[in-house]
């Protein structure tokens, strides 16, 4: 009997002795996922400092210089213009148009006669008519979409991305404003409707949306030497029909002249006036958001779908000029002050560009100061690549495709 007693001691023994072993071989199995933890998130808290960094420099790096890192050979004619058109180079004359890729390779092109033709663009689409004239050719990046006849004298007209175009129509007594389709029947319009100086003024800036179902109209009225100005949104949507003549709202403006209007994106629309500049937005009924007096004068209006830039002389300033720059929903996002004898200014999603024939300036949207150059060639048109340092710049001769060093 003893000697089962003991064998059952020591049975117990062995087993304590083999959990002593257990615990220990879990102790080290935690302790080394422990380690593999704790270098792991060294690791990661170095390549964060070292990406910080990085970043930090790459924000701060100011580009002195810049090369050509692609170069095509390309041939204008000597009264053509030419102009970005969502990344391709549209060019156009008195005499045709056409649409070219940054290769330098001709996508479309289509022959016509005008007298001084008028462009409108909405994003890859683009219009062209004459004033007076009766016909608007439309088309694409990707080619012709159609041409519309109108059944009067064309005073005004702008094209939505799918090419539906609103035209302003004059006659002796009404002016006129229809739809119509690229893609429709000749000379049929979508829908109309008139107005009359007496009832609304004159139309002197008109915009249509992307989509085409909502057009904004800028009019412009004397009454006994006051002159006054209002902006009426028309939808001719579904929602539209359930209102007089399309007309979902409309704003008024003592002493002010508005001569332009454009729908953005984010259901934005934004105007300008002479002494003012009003945003409002509402997919189906735009609602005035803000409405800002402006006490000095405007030089020049710049925009994008996501934003718009008033330049200002700056006579007490260090500078000529100031740029003020306003988001979708009437915020302003930046203040630059520059001396370049500007041409044109772009908002790109990398930077904010100023430029000439021959000099190029860039910052950033923290409104550092990322390149100051100029250009041995003459500067044609210039598209950005979404790359703050890459461009494509047209010149005289050439489509190149350039690097900011």
């Amino acid at each position: 009997m003893a000697e089962i007693k003991d064998f059952n001691r020591n049975h117990v023994l062995l087993k304590g002795e083999g959990g002593k072993e257990e615990k220990s071989m879990d102790h080290m199995l935690a302790r080394h996922r422990h380690v593999k933890i704790y270098t792991a998130l060294i690791i990661l808290s170095l390549l964060a400092v070292l990406a910080l960094v990085l970043y930090v420099s790459w924000k701060s790096k100011v580009y002195v210089d810049y090369e050509v890192v692609q170069q095509t050979e390309w041939t204008k004619s000597e009264d053509s213009r030419c102009m970005n058109l969502a990344g391709t180079l549209f060019t156009y004359s008195n005499d045709g148009m056409s649409c070219t890729n940054t290769k330098g390779k001709v996508i479309w092109n289509q022959t016509y006669e005008m007298q001084e033709p008028i462009i409108r663009t909405c994003k890859k689409t683009v219009a062209v008519g004459d004033y007076n004239g009766r016909n608007i050719y439309v088309s694409n990046t990707q080619g012709i979409l159609g041409t519309i006849e109108t059944t009067m004298p064309i005073r005004d007209f702008c094209v939505s991305e799918n090419g539906i175009v609103a035209v302003v129509l004059d006659d002796s007594t009404v002016t006129q404003i229809d739809l119509y389709s690229s893609m429709g029947e000749p000379g049929k319009p979508l829908a109309s409707f008139k107005t009359t100086m007496s009832q609304s003024g004159y139309p002197i800036a008109i915009d249509i949306s992307d989509d085409g179902t909502q057009v904004a109209v800028s009019y412009i009225r004397a009454d006994n030497g006051n002159v006054s100005s209002s902006i009426g949104f028309y939808n001719f949507s579904a929602v539209g029909q359930n209102y007089t003549d399309n007309l979902v709202s409309g704003y008024g403006y003592a002493d002010a002249v508005v001569p332009m209007v454009h729908f953005m994106e984010d259901d934005a629309v934004f105007a300008v006036a002479d002494n003012r500049i009003m945003f409002f937005k509402g997919r189906q009924k735009p609602e005035s958001i803000s409405d800002t007096l402006i006490s000095d004068e405007i030089q020049s209006v710049f925009y994008s779908e996501n934003h718009v830039g008033l330049v200002y002389f700056n006579p007490t300033g260090e500078t000529a000029y100031r740029l003020e720059v306003y988001d979708t929903n009437a915020k302003k996002t930046n203040e630059i002050a520059f001396n370049t004898e500007y041409t044109d200014i772009l908002f790109d999603s990398a930077a904010i560009i100023i430029r000439n024939d021959n000099e190029l300036v860039l910052y950033d949207w923290d409104g550092r100061l990322k390149f100051e150059g100029t250009f041995m060639d003459r500067i044609l048109c210039l598209l950005p690549m979404g790359n703050i340092s890459r461009y494509t710049i047209v010149t005289e001769n050439s489509i190149q495709l350039i690097e900011l060093q």
